[in-house]
This record gives structure tokens, C-alpha cells and sequence, in this order.
């Protein structure tokens, strides 16, 4: 199903990406006109040739380790990716040259560098575009039903729509609910109507996204798509239990899930820390003056002390001090906010959360009253979290990440939310701009643990931008 179709895109993405390095190649020659880069052989084109292709070759190799066939959505992101690779593929080249005693001519080793960049990113441009306009026929999209009218059957129909160009959903069905519609797509009815809707659409496909349903219930749906011709892929129920993101590995004919490990390793741990200490250090400076004027108001009005400095914990689990302007009242207790936590990672909301025995899923301590006056005018502009800066500085935090826990919160973890502590804490992050008042710890996990495994450094640019609108409305961060 979804597999089929993106490993034929990887085939047609790496045979573009070979046309359009060996274009950006002879380009090479075609400006400079010295000797092939390789020092092929002039007399016959067959080495040449040979040469060529294992170039190459090397260079779609590397383009697959930077994860390029990963990539389907284009953008940014691909576009750092590739000039990383290429830069990389280069480096390869030359060593390699070198081994083999050949003499490469550096400047046509510079203009295909040059040249390969936007001859890839061109190329795979125009191959999503009339890959789009392909499946924009009807005769052409296959019809898609999502099983389950639920948070995770709506975060599969959004992924369809993002991810691939192939799928027509055509709507839900679900047993529990009716009469709704997501994003335009209708609840079709229960899923005993599965047979009704085959009858209607040939070739029709169904996502079974319901991983807190029963096996025996899976095993129905499951039976009554085979029974009518229907082809199926399942929702594992570790998307609930575990990490978001999971890998099949076939040990013969034998399927192995996996979660997917950080991308913030290596070389992206690298640009990352490199990004957080430039930025921070410049935001620093301009931010110096509100951290000033916050300061004073805190020595003046609640005296001292001025900044808190709190026990947290980091990446893998290590603990740091993280620098905070004091916001609350000197002596008090956090037996509060220790229930209010419990109650949160525990179960996901409470009365006592909002401290006037309300009812609904909010999710942050409000109408607290450990707070001073002054401290409700910090937080409500964060200005009480610029002193984190610090933090990131000295590598203790980044700009983005997961919140940073506090220690007595590891107590109540799942062996799961531990993924959260494999990259460095950050001052804001995923949480935070999606409306973290109205997201329980499961979905705030999985939302660090999404993060982690899709990290990209346009992806921090992203949340950076969508933060600064939510410290000019004052919803804090």
C-alpha cells in the first residue's frame, strides 16, 4: 500500500537525481573544458563512461545516507539536505580521486558542486509537480477509506494528505460516531458499512486506524476488507502505547517494529549547538534590557532573591541549574504544583488544576497564588524565561526542544516518556505553539519524541517564528 508507493518514488528520485548530476557534470565541462574530473581516458569512451557512472553512483549513495529519499514533502528542509550531501559527495569524490592516482581539475570539481545543488533540487521540483498532476486525475488516485473516527485516524488522514499524492480519501467510518466530518471528509457510517463502500469505489483501500480496539475486533475489520477484495494496512496499537515514530525491519519474511532513534546526532547535533550558541548569544544582547528592567522591578518590589535557580533535568537524565527571574512568593511550597503534576502525567487533567474546581481538559496550573503581582506580568510576556538564554550559552539548553522536567517528575514517567530525555531541553518547542494549555503529558511526549525523530534546522527556524506571535498576545511560552 503506502510502502509500494514510496518505494517506487524512491526508485524514480534517485533515477531523476543520476539524470541531473550527470547534466550538472557535463555543464561542469561544458563552462571549464579541461580534462574529465576523474582524468578519463580520452582515447575511448568507455572508461569514461565507467567512471561517470561510478561517480555517480557514489554521489545517489550519499544523497540516501543524508536520508534524501526520505524526504517527499520538498522545501527548506530538503534543500539544506542536499547541499549537505553534495558537499559531502564532493569531499568523497576527491578523496577517491586521489587513492586512484587520478588528477582531477579542482575547478570542475567547484562547478559541479555548484552546478549539482539546484540541478537536483530543479529536478525534484518538477518531479513532485507532475507527480501531483498525475494523481490529480480520478481515474488515476486510488480511493482510500480511514477506519476510525479518532485523534489518530485524523492525524493518519493529515499525514496522507502531506505525505502522498497517490490516495483519494474518500472518508471515515467508525461505529461510535456519526453525522461528523473532518476537514471535509465525511463519517460514512459504522464499519459493517465496509462492503457498501467497495461496491462504490473500485480498488478501494482501507487504513485501519483504531490501535486501542481489541484484536478480535481488528480481526473482523480485517476479515470483511479480504472478504470484499479490499487492500488493508493497520495502525500498530504501539502508536498509542510508545514512541510515535516506528520502522519495519523484515528478518526474512519476518516483520520487527523499531522506534526510530533522534536525528539531533552527529553532525545535526553539531549544527544545532552551533545554531543555539549564535542565536542565544545575539538574543542575549537584545534582550538584555527587558531582563534589566524585569530585574528591577523584582528587587523592588519583591526584593530578593532575583533570579531563581532550579534543579532541572537534561538530556540523558542530567541535571542542571536553570535561571529563571523569581516569579513567586520567597518559601513557597511546591506541594501544589507537585499534586497538580501528578494529576497531569497521571491522569492527563483534573479539577484542582485550574484552581477553582473546574472541569475540561486544561492543562496548566492558573489562579495560582504563589505567584506575585509582578511575577503575573513576567510570565504573561515570558520575560521570566529570557535569563535561559544563560542556559543555552553554557549548552545546558537549546533555543528548541522539550520542556526541561523537573526531578520528582521522573518518578511518575512511563518507560516511554524517557524518550523525551534524549535531546537537550529547550526554552520552546513543538508544545509550546501548539496550544500546550489544551495538550495532556502523552500528547506533549509525543509531540518531543515527533521532534526528535524529524528534527531539521528549518524545522527550528519554524517553531522560533511561530513563537514570536504567542509572546506578543502575552500567552506566554
Amino acid at each position: 500500500m503506502f510502502a509500494g508507493e514510496l518505494k517506487k518514488q524512491k526508485v524514480l528520485f534517485a533515477a531523476v537525481d543520476a539524470a541531473a548530476l550527470a547534466c550538472a557534470f557535463f555543464a561542469a565541462l561544458a563552462v571549464h573544458k579541461p580534462k574529465v574530473p576523474l582524468d578519463f581516458a580520452e582515447s575511448s569512451p568507455l572508461p569514461a563512461a565507467l567512471a561517470a557512472s561510478a561517480v555517480i553512483a557514489l554521489w545517489i549513495l550519499v544523497l540516501r545516507v543524508f536520508k534524501l529519499y526520505q524526504i517527499r514533502t520538498g522545501g527548506l528542509t530538503e534543500a539544506v539536505a542536499v547541499i549537505k550531501a553534495c558537499a559531502a559527495a564532493m569531499l568523497l569524490t576527491i578523496v577517491s580521486a586521489y587513492l586512484l592516482h587520478a588528477e582531477p581539475s579542482r575547478l570542475s570539481m567547484m562547478f559541479g558542486f555548484l552546478f549539482s545543488v539546484p540541478a537536483i533540487l530543479a529536478a525534484r521540483m518538477a518531479t513532485r509537480m507532475f507527480i501531483r498532476h498525475m494523481y490529480s486525475n480520478p481515474n488515476i488516485a486510488v480511493p482510500l477509506v480511514v477506519v476510525g473516527f479518532n485523534p489518530v485516524g485524523q492525524h493518519l488522514f493529515d499525514q496522507i494528505l502531506e505525505e502522498t499524492t497517490q490516495y483519494e480519501v474518500v472518508g471515515f467510518l467508525d461505529d461510535h460516531v456519526q453525522h461528523r466530518q473532518y476537514r471535509g471528509q465525511p463519517v460514512l457510517g459504522g464499519f459493517d458499512r465496509l462492503p457498501h463502500i467497495a461496491a462504490l469505489y473500485p480498488n478501494l483501500e482501507a487504513a485501519i486506524a483504531i490501535p486501542d480496539a481489541t484484536r478480535e475486533r481488528q480481526e473482523e475489520i480485517i476479515a470483511l476488507c479480504e472478504q470484499n477484495r479490499i487492500t488493508w494496512s493497520l495502525v500498530p496499537w504501539h502508536y498509542r502505547s510508545s514512541a510515535i515514530g516506528l520502522d519495519v525491519d523484515m528478518v526474512g519474511s519476518v516483520p520487527l517494529l523499531r522506534p526510530r532513534g533522534s536525528n539531533i546526532q552527529g553532525l545535526n547535533f553539531a549544527l544545532k549547538r552551533s545554531f543555539d550558541f549564535v542565536a542565544a548569544a545575539a538574543l542575549l544582547i537584545l534582550a538584555s534590557p527587558a531582563i534589566i528592567l524585569g530585574a528591577l522591578a523584582v528587587r523592588l518590589f519583591d526584593g530578593r532573591p532575583i533570579f531563581l535557580r532550579q534543579t532541572r533535568i537534561g538530556i540523558h537524565g542530567r541535571t542542571f541549574e536553570l535561571l529563571k527571574l523569581r516569579t513567586m512568593r520567597t518559601g513557597a511550597s511546591d506541594t501544589v504544583h507537585r499534586e497538580y503534576t501528578r494529576l497531569w502525567i497521571n491522569n492527563g487533567h483534573s479539577a484542582a488544576v485550574n484552581g477553582k474546581n473546574g472541569h475540561g481538559p486544561v492543562f496548566k496550573l492558573v489562579n495560582d497564588d504563589r505567584i506575585t503581582k509582578v511575577g503575573k506580568i513576567l510570565r504573561r510576556f515570558s520575560i521570566d524565561e529570557l535569563p535561559q538564554l544563560i542556559n543555552v550559552v553554557r549548552g545546558d539548553m537549546s533555543l528548541i526542544g522539550p520542556r526541561p522536567a523537573l526531578p520528582y517528575e521522573l518518578e511518575l514517567y512511563q518507560a516511554w516518556h524517557r524518550r523525551r530525555l534524549e535531546a537537550v531541553p529547550g526554552i520552546t518547542g513543538l508544545w509550546q505553539v501548539n496550544g500546550r494549555n489544551r495538550i495532556g503529558f502523552d500528547d506533549m511526549v509525543r509531540l518531543d519524541v515527533q521532534y526528535l525523530e524529524e528534527w531539521s534546522l528549518a524545522k527550528d527556524l519554524r517553531i522560533l517564528v511561530r513563537t514570536v506571535p504567542i509572546l506578543l498576545r502575552g500567552d506566554g511560552v
